[in-house]
């Protein structure tokens, strides 16, 4: 996030939470196999409605608003400690980043 330490990060509103758990990134436990994850978006939008999820809009924004990156592909993943999405994340730099965060309900 720039180098900034984390007190000078806004924590309020969706953008900066979402931004925050890019950031730290941090994996789920439990054992996530393939097919745990959905490739049909189709039947993913649903459950994310249903659930109230964070939707892969969000994030996206999020990404680029806070100059993180641009979302290049996503999953929808399920845990036993509840879904999550993996993504893939293409840095100012042009990097390609893979990484896993939460999908909060709202």
């Amino acid at each position: 996030m720039g180098g900034k330490p984390l007190e000078d990060v806004e924590m309020s509103g969706l953008t900066s939470a979402l931004a925050i758990s890019v950031a730290a990134a941090v994996l789920l436990p439990g054992h996530v196999c393939a097919e745990d994850c959905l490739s049909d978006w189709g039947m993913a939008g649903q459950i994310v409605r249903r659930e109230n999820l964070i939707t892969v809009e969000e994030v996206s924004k999020s990404l680029e608003a806070d100059g993180i990156g641009q979302l290049v592909k996503t999953t929808l993943c399920r845990s036993d400690d509840g879904y999550f999405y993996r993504l893939v994340i293409r840095s100012p730099t042009g990097q390609l980043k893979t990484t896993v965060m939460t999908a909060k309900v709202r």
